[in-house]
């Protein structure tokens, strides 16, 4: 190996680790919800591709020291952790694989603690910094493999907290630890220098890597910068949902409770029509939350067509980690909703003209709640959710507009055409809308459908 050589070595090393400290800062920042960011997949992509090509060279490097088992066990680490990624791209493209995410995740943890042995304890372990690269990786690897492992199989939230904390922190220790190899690297030019070493140089293999290096350097400023972006507006969206929610909260008069017989309570708010009037009927618009009481629907129809579409808004509350039914692993609130607003004594409410929506873990709900519960509904708008097409069938006498982006990677599109096809199998008509070129937040063209509302009011149960 040569000076450029190395030179290119550092920067495909510098600008992984930038990359990943900058992943996991806007982890921080946004949570979850970045990998339904639309620059994600190509962040992810773009991150991995330029790791990778580092890796190509660190593995020259080895071979032109005559590090064996260094070599051997770094291309084994390579292996494993570009499966990972694959496994982490199909999940994030299509929603498969994901139950080879951990299997992946462990033999990536193992082939990356292998490789800090061979760092450690091999000829490599005489380079001053390639040894501390290999304690500081063996160290850390071992500790995220046992906070994996413990995270799994304990019960105890605390602890739990705290592996959580672990595994959220490991990844930028994880890319400090490139600083230990690039200091070996500027250690070896130096030498190189003083040497005046000029052996077998390659100028096409350098012009290939040096090209690379600049598409990397260039994509990872754009990237990151639309990522950046994206989150910035992702955050700016939630501050401005709390707030809305907050608006709700105050125009209902404060959180009702319900409270059933044994025990179980659900907090919940219920919005009167403007101009309320006791004589007449109003119909009911059950807004389900993705959280908190983050409803859109309700936020619409509480403001700005307020005046326009008089009803009675009704909005449960969402305990983080529970949901409205339909997505495994989400203790569902189902039953408790369906009581409460079984006990709503308000004689203007109408109970032929009771409406359900809702977005993401809301629209799952909807599909829920009309396939569990027909009886209770005239009409619904799931968004971006599917259902269980198994129960389809028992919906088929509500009124249904459906609505998903063709390129939701957070809940596959296929959830909603699944749901269309099995209704309209058993004898259903229901209304399905997707927008081409749209992934997971389609609220703001759903809510602009032109009849969309008029369509919602005109419905009433037999």
């Amino acid at each position: 190996m040569n000076k450029n050589l190395y030179i290119l070595l550092i920067v495909f090393l510098g600008l992984t680790s930038a990359a990943i400290i900058t992943n996991t800062i806007i982890s921080f920042a946004v949570g979850a919800e970045m990998y339904t960011l639309d620059p994600y997949v190509a962040w992810f992509s773009m991150m991995h591709i330029t790791g990778a090509i580092g890796s190509i060279l660190l593995l020259k490097y080895y071979h032109y020291r005559g590090y064996r088992f260094a070599f051997v066990t770094a291309i084994i680490a390579i292996v494993a952790n570009l499966s990972y990624a694959a496994v982490i791209y199909m999940i994030l493209t299509s929603g498969g694989f994901r139950s080879y995410y951990m299997p992946a995740a462990l033999v990536s943890l193992g082939a990356i603690i292998l490789y800090a042995v061979s760092l450690t304890f091999s000829d490599t372990r005489k380079r001053f910094w390639l040894k501390l690269a290999g304690i500081c990786t063996l160290v850390i690897g071992l500790v995220v493999l046992l906070a994996v492992i413990f995270s799994i199989s304990s019960k105890d939230s605390r602890l739990n907290g705290i592996f959580g904390k672990i595994l959220q922190w490991s990844p930028i220790a994880g890319g400090l630890l490139n600083i230990f190899f690039i200091m070996n690297f500027l250690a070896e030019i130096r030498t190189l220098k003083a040497e005046n070493t000029n052996v077998g140089r390659k100028k096409s293999l350098e012009g290939i890597f040096g090209f690379f290096a600049i598409a990397a350097f260039a994509f990872t400023i754009a990237m990151g910068t639309s990522l950046l972006y994206d989150s910035h507006m992702s955050l700016y969206w939630r501050n401005y949902n709390a707030e809305q929610a907050r608006q709700l909260v105050k125009l209902a008069g404060g959180p009702r409770t319900f409270t059933d017989s044994k025990g179980n309570s659900l907090h919940y708010l219920l919005i009167r029509p403007q101009q309320y009037d006791p004589q007449k009927k109003y119909p009911l618009v059950v807004s389900l939350p993705y959280g908190g009481y983050e409803a859109s629907a309700a936020e619409l129809l509480s403001t700005d067509k307020r005046g326009e579409y008089p009803a009675f808004i009704f909005v449960p509350y969402c305990p983080e980690g529970k949901g409205w039914g339909g997505i495994p692993g989400y203790p569902s609130l189902d039953s408790l909703v369906y009581a409460t607003i079984n006990a709503l004594t308000d004689p203007a409410i109408d109970a032929k003209r009771r409406y359900v929506t809702g977005i993401s873990r809301g629209g799952g709900g909807t599909w829920q709640f009309i396939c569990t519960r027909p009886d209770m509904f005239a009409a619904a708008i799931p968004v971006s959710a599917g259902g269980d097409p198994k129960l389809a069938s028992k919906a088929v006498h509500v009124a249904v507009w459906a609505f998903h982006g063709a390129k939701d990677r957070n809940v596959p599109v296929s959830g909603s055409r699944d749901m269309i096809a099995a209704m309209k199998k058993a004898g259903g008509h229901p209304k399905y809308t997707e927008f081409p070129d749209e992934g997971h937040n389609i609220w703001n063209q759903v809510s602009k459908t032109p009849g969309l509302w008029d369509w919602l009011f005109a419905q009433k149960r037999e």
